[in-house]
Formats: C-alpha cells, sequence, structure tokens
C-alpha cells in the first residue's frame, strides 16, 4: 500500500502540486486496454486526452476530508485522474473504478479541484458537470458543433456547489440543468460568477449528440445569470429634472398666443421660448410710462419690466426663438431706422438752407449794426430792439444745425452701463438689454472691479428709482428713472456652475432671482424641421399692437381706463377692481408662507419676487386686451390677473427645474451615468474602451475621461457614483495596487440585474 505525504488545507497549492507530481510520477499514463469497455475513459483516450489518465498499480490512501483514515486496498488495476484548481496546478488524484458499480474516491476532498477535459483556456466556455460519464458526453458534443469548450468534473455530486464556486472566481463557469432541477441546482449558487442554462425537456450536450443545432438550442432555453440574483435589485433610477408645467392658450391675450404659437410651431421649439422674448420685450416698451398699485391705498407701485431666460442645449434654437420673439420690438427699431433717416435728411436739407441763410442774416446784421451806430440820437428808423431780434434770429438758426436728430433706440445687445446710462437719460421709458448669450455677461459682473455695473442692474429691475453713472474723466451721467429689461439665452450647464456659486452663498445678492421669466422647458418630442409659412395675420396683429403702445400718450392711457397724473403720481396708473384685489391679497399671503418654508433661502427670495411679476403681468395683459378691444376695460380685472397667475405657477416649476440643477444635482448627474450604464448593458461590452466595464468594472478616472455630459468634474462623477451605489446600481471595493507602494485603488462594478430593469 502506498501512502501519499500528510497535507492540510492552508498549504500553499503550488507545494501540494509539486508533492503530487512526485506521487503520480510512480504511475504510468493509461492506454486504451487498460480502460477497455468503459466508456467515457474509452473516449477519452481515444480524444487524445490522456495526459491526466494514470493507470493505478497500487492502493492508495485517503487521508483527509470525509473519508479521512480509510484505506482503499483494491485501488490496484484502477485509472487515476489527475484533478487542477482554478490555477491549473494539480492538487488531486481520484481512483475510478472500471466496473460500473464500483466506488469513485478522491485523495483530498479538502482541496477544491476537478477533472479537466479541454485546455482551460480563458477564450473557451467553463462548463461544471459532477458526472464523469455526462462531462465526457458534454465535451463531445460540444467539440462536435465547433464550439471551444473546458468541462471540469468534480466526479462526486456532493462537491458540485464548492467546485462551481472555486472555478467561478477566476472565469464565469457555466452549468446545465433541466427546468425539473433549476431550483434545486440554482438556489445554492445565487451570486457566483455563473451562467444557468435551463432546458425545457432534456440536457444541452444530450441534443447536441443527436445533431441539433446548439444556436436553436440556445434560443430555446432559459439563460439565467446566477452572480446577478445574489445582488439586490436595482432600484429605478428616474429622477433626472423636476417637471415643468407648460403655458396654454387661455393664460393669455389671444393676439399674444396667436403669433408665439406660430412661431413656435414653424421653428419646432416649446412656446416659452418664443413667449418669454416677446413677453419681456413687450414690457420694455411699457417700461415706466404706465404703472399699477397692486394694493387698494398703499402707495406700492409696480411698472412691468422683466428680466428673462431661455434655457436650453447648444442644438435646441434659443437664438432663433430669441430673434422670433423680439420681432415686434425689431420691427419697431426698424421703423425707428427709417424716421432717423427722414429727420437726417430734413435736417441736413434746413442745414443747408441756414448756410445761406445764416450769410444774409449776418449781413443784413452787420448793416443794422452801422446805421444804428450812424444815426442821430433823435432817429428812431433802427431801434437797439431791432438788431437784437436779428441777432437772436442767427442765434436760433445755428442752434438749430446743432440739434442733430437722435434715432429712437429701444434695444442694445453689449452696451456698457455708461453707454446704456445715457440711452436711458434720452429716451426715459426705459431699455432693454439683450443677449444672445447670458454667460458671458453673468460672468463679467462677477468681477470685483465691475460692481457699478452689477448694482446698474440691480436697480433696475424694480424700475422706478434714479441712478446715477459715473464717468472717469467725462463727468456722470444721471437716469432719472432707471428701468431696465433683459433678456437672453444661456446653457444649463453653464447656469449651474453660477448657480453652484450663487446657492452657496457666494454673491447672493439676488441678481439671479430677479429672473422671474426664466423657463427651461422640456424640448419638443421627435420634433422634426418644418417648412410653414409665417401666419401674416398675427404677425401684423402683434406688430400693430407694438406699435400702438410705442405711440401712446397720457390721453391715450387715461382713454383706456388708467388713472391720471397728479401731485402722487407720477404717470397713468391702474389699480385691481375689487374681486381682483381681494385674490390677489390673498395670494400673496399664501406665497409668503410658501417662501417661509421653502428648503433653501434662493428659492425664498425668488418667489417673494413674484410679488413684483404677477401684477406687472396683469397690467401687461390687461392693456393687450384694452387694446384689442379697442375700449376701457376699467380697472384690472379677474381675467388679467387670473393669466397672471397661472404664468407664475408656470414659471414656478421652471424655476424649482432650474434650481434642482444645485439643490438636487448628485441625482441629476446619477440619472445620466445610469443611462450609460443601461446603454452598455444592453449592448455588452462597451468597445470603446480597452476594459470591459461590465465585467471588470471601473474608476472614476476612467469615468471622468470619457468626457461624458455632466459627468467632467470629479465631484459630479463621486456623487454620481455615490448615488447609485445607494440605489444598488453598483458596487464597489479597494483593490490594492501591482505595482510596489502604490495607493489602493477603487474600483465600482456594475449590478448585472440592471437587465431586469430593460
Amino acid at each position: 500500500m502506498t501512502t501519499m505525504p500528510q497535507t492540510n488545507t492552508h498549504e500553499k497549492a503550488h507545494a501540494i502540486s509539486i508533492g503530487l507530481s512526485q506521487y503520480i510520477a510512480d504511475f504510468r499514463l493509461a492506454t486504451l486496454p487498460d480502460v477497455a469497455g468503459h466508456d467515457s475513459l474509452e473516449s477519452l483516450l481515444s480524444n487524445g486526452i490522456s495526459n491526466s489518465v494514470i493507470y493505478l498499480d497500487k492502493d492508495i490512501s485517503i487521508f483527509t476530508g470525509a473519508l479521512s483514515g480509510e484505506k482503499q486496498l483494491d485501488t490496484a488495476d484502477t485509472i487515476g485522474l489527475v484533478m487542477l484548481n482554478n490555477k491549473a496546478e494539480q492538487v488531486n488524484l481520484a481512483s475510478i473504478p472500471l466496473e460500473d458499480n464500483g466506488r469513485i474516491f478522491i485523495s483530498d476532498t479538502d482541496i477544491l479541484s476537478a477533472f479537466v477535459i479541454g485546455s482551460m483556456s480563458k477564450d473557451s466556455k467553463w462548463l461544471v458537470i459532477a458526472d464523469l460519464a455526462e462531462a465526457v458526453r458534454c465535451y463531445n458534443a460540444y467539440r462536435k458543433q465547433g464550439i471551444d469548450v473546458t468541462v471540469l468534473t468534480c466526479l462526486v455530486n456532493s462537491l458540485f456547489n464548492r467546485t462551481v464556486k472555486h472555478f467561478a472566481e477566476v472565469q464565469q463557469v457555466t452549468i446545465v440543468t433541466t427546468s425539473q432541477h433549476k431550483a434545486k441546482v440554482i438556489t445554492p449558487l445565487k451570486g457566483v460568477n455563473v451562467e444557468a442554462i435551463v432546458c425545457e425537456h432534456t440536457l444541452i450536450y444530450d441534443a447536441l449528440d443527436f445533431d441539433a443545432n446548439y444556436k436553436d438550442l440556445m434560443a430555446d432555453a432559459e439563460i439565467i445569470n446566477l452572480q446577478a440574483l445574489g445582488k439586490p435589485k436595482p432600484k429605478p433610477i428616474s429622477q433626472t429634472l423636476p417637471p415643468v408645467k407648460t403655458l396654454t392658450s387661455a393664460m393669455m391675450p389671444k393676439l399674444l398666443w396667436d403669433y408665439a404659437s406660430n412661431s413656435a410651431e414653424r421653428l419646432s421649439v416649446p412656446i416659452e421660448y418664443v413667449l418669454m422674448p416677446l413677453v419681456v420685450s413687450l414690457g420694455s416698451l411699457i417700461g415706466s410710462k404706465l404703472s399699477i398699485y397692486p394694493k387698494m391705498y398703499d402707495n406700492w407701485e409696480v411698472v412691468p419690466n422683466f428680466y428673462g431666460a431661455i434655457i436650453g442645449n447648444p442644438s435646441s434654437k434659443k437664438s432663433p426663438s430669441l430673434s422670433e420673439g423680439l420681432k415686434p420690438i425689431s420691427h419697431l427699431v426698424a421703423l425707428a431706422s427709417d424716421k432717423h433717416k427722414e429727420d437726417k435728411l430734413e435736417h441736413d436739407t434746413q442745414k443747408e438752407l441756414n448756410k445761406h441763410m445764416t450769410k444774409a442774416a449776418e449781413k443784413q446784421l452787420s448793416d443794422l449794426a452801422k446805421k444804428l451806430a450812424t444815426q442821430a440820437d433823435d432817429d428812431t428808423e433802427i431801434s437797439q430792439d431791432d438788431l437784437k431780434a436779428k441777432a437772436q434770429e442767427l442765434a436760433e438758426a445755428k442752434q438749430t444745425d446743432e440739434l442733430i436728430p437722435e434715432i429712437k433706440r429701444y434695444v442694445t445687445d453689449d452696451g456698457t452701463i455708461e453707454s446704456i446710462g445715457e440711452l436711458e437719460s434720452k429716451h426715459k421709458n426705459g431699455m432693454l438689454i439683450k443677449r444672445d448669450e447670458l454667460t458671458g455677461w453673468l460672468a463679467s459682473l462677477e468681477n470685483e472691479s465691475n460692481q457699478q455695473a452689477r448694482s446698474f442692474y440691480l436697480e433696475g429691475f424694480n424700475g422706478l428709482g434714479s441712478f446715477q453713472v459715473d464717468r472717469i474723466g467725462r463727468g456722470s451721467v444721471f437716469i432719472d428713472t432707471h428701468c431696465l429689461s433683459v433678456i437672453g439665452g444661456i446653457q444649463p450647464d453653464k447656469l449651474k456652475y453660477y448657480l453652484s456659486k450663487t446657492m452657496k452663498g457666494l454673491g447672493n445678492d439676488g441678481l439671479i432671482q430677479r429672473f422671474q421669466l426664466m423657463v427651461y422647458p422640456d424640448p419638443l418630442p421627435n420634433s422634426k424641421e418644418r417648412d410653414l409659412p409665417p401666419d401674416k395675420l398675427s404677425r401684423d396683429a402683434i406688430y400693430n399692437l407694438f406699435e400702438t403702445i410705442d405711440s401712446m400718450q397720457l390721453g391715450d392711457f387715461l382713454r383706456y381706463g388708467a388713472n391720471p397724473v397728479d401731485e402722487y403720481h407720477k404717470r397713468p396708473y391702474y389699480r385691481f377692481t375689487d374681486e381682483a384685489y381681494q385674490e390677489f391679497m390673498s395670494w400673496y399671503d399664501a406665497l409668503k408662507l410658501r417662501a417661509g418654508e421653502a428648503e433653501h433661502s434662493i428659492i425664498a427670495e425668488h418667489l417673494i419676487k413674484y410679488a413684483k411679476t404677477v401684477p406687472s403681468l396683469a397690467l401687461v395683459f390687461h392693456l393687450v386686451d384694452c387694446i384689442d378691444h379697442g375700449t376701457s376695460l376699467g380697472a384690472v380685472n379677474m381675467n388679467a390677473l387670473n393669466a397672471a397667475l397661472a404664468w407664475c405657477e408656470v414659471l414656478e416649476s421652471h424655476m424649482m427645474r432650474i434650481y434642482s440643477t444645485v439643490t438636487d444635482s448628485a441625482n441629476i448627474k446619477a440619472s445620466y451615468l445610469a443611462d450609460k450604464i443601461m446603454k452598455m448593458v444592453r449592448k455588452g461590452a462597451d468597445k470603446t474602451d480597452t476594459t470591459d466595464w461590465i465585467k471588470h468594472g471601473f474608476t472614476a478616472r476612467q469615468l471622468i475621461r470619457r468626457g461624458w455630459k455632466g459627468l467632467t468634474e470629479a465631484d459630479d462623477v463621486l456623487n454620481a457614483l455615490e448615488v447609485l451605489i445607494e440605489n444598488d446600481w453598483l458596487s464597489w471595493k479597494e483593490v490594492p495596487s501591482s505595482g510596489k507602494g502604490g495607493r489602493p485603488t477603487e474600483r465600482y462594478y456594475i449590478n448585472l440585474r440592471l437587465t431586469e430593469l430593460i
């Protein structure tokens, strides 16, 4: 009797491997005559698998495991199968009797191993099967189909699960079972890197023996990833941007809706993209010419100037939408340009006439002066008054030459506060500041050297105060009524950067909260390019509305129901009807309560400023209704107020979405990453990366290098990863550095149960 050297389970595998190699060196390789009558062993040798099959001509002892201490006296003249571990090291030996009813013995059942049929190549499919006969049949069937396969057999059913787990540590292994035994086989292996193939009636390799097509069999089989089953089920990441409401035709005068809806339809953009610049420009046109007193007795006065912005990605057509919404005021700019040309021509003509008339007048004045100087003291033909009158006539002609006509201004695109101040001081009612991209404008106001400009825009929102612009070396400009309107576009990522600083308390002076008409709508679903003609009727109607308001004087406002100017009121004004007043006051009380309960101070400040926005919108809507009806409708009524309150609800939903880009930034970034991960899960391995993220995971640095939208900053990426871990989309572990002294790496692994969300 031959005895193997004593070992224990804590010895290194390579030591066991060396010991076993020395032990089996005493035995020769088995030949076909040795295995005659044993179909499975004959098949192995016939297929060239002979290096691990030896002939045992001596007895062996089993000294560890469940059969420790037992001696097998009749292992002589049996077949030995050399068994490998998951590193392909020889660590065990099995004794296979040639009789069908003989008992299989394994030298050490505590050492995890399997008899390997195949190459153990990483490129092959690894199958684990307990029974030797089934293992051989499986190997032959797969090879017959041209499939590279490695079959691992533990030889004893009781060792199956342990063997599967052992080899799954280095590579995904496959097990095959039938529907009848599915639960029994799968349950113990949940969470293990195993692919289970579940057949309806028979095992796959049995069917392959009869020339069945492998692809067809796999299409009919149920394939289950057991590693995914061991993971918690991922929770859906549905938090992207909070939903927003949209403006409807019931929320404004028909004149505004008809024009905006036609423009938005032709551009295939959300209607808010056109309505914001339209209403901001309309408010700027009214400016400080007209006001509303929201309270019945208080002297709180509001003029309808607005700060607005449309938010969207670079491809969202912000610029064309701005242009379309501003076309009515651009029409006034064109008319003013034409009038200025006419006035300039008339002035130049008169100046040319004055040049010649001045020469004649100078000669006449000279002659009169000579006569006056030479006439007798008692002569009254020419008096001092005659001479003075002629001199005054000459001076007036010269003054007329100096009164060069100035073009009426409505909009400025890129003015300094000095130039804007000069425009305001001349044109009185206010000025519209239009910026195609607000990012640069906001950034410029962040500079310490630009604090006067910041104050200029902060105070211009009120629309009723005065402002003095100091100019170095050129004196100052005094603006009696400082009334500004602002409109522009901005990209969400750039706005988020600005908001993040503001909401952290850096530079929060209320500038961004003044952008009351700021919208961030959803893009239109499946929007396709349209080729539609402009609606001439709605265009002409809105142009006429702007022309009418532009030309209105005090008497015109009074005819439409405004209250007259008096010693306490500098401009014509409206109040609410009794019913609208009560409704407004109730709404205002509720607004203050909601502001007090707001989660963030910037949101509370934004809400409170709706107290100016709502009466301003109501005033604009009421005036448009009066002009549309051609008559006075009295005080600002419930129709106008309800429309303004409806706008406020819509604007508030957009405000919450906009600020959520900072307050809920982690969840939003996580949703971006979740979309990318789901695409990987649907398509399989990411072919654009050298590492298969699904199988091997990824690092935060790899993620940042991809440059995906919203995931380029380290803080954003780490916050997104944390959210996905909390929602069981990812798991992570610290991986030791492969180099000496290197820092460990945090690696993130995708939960394969994500397939359940597809």
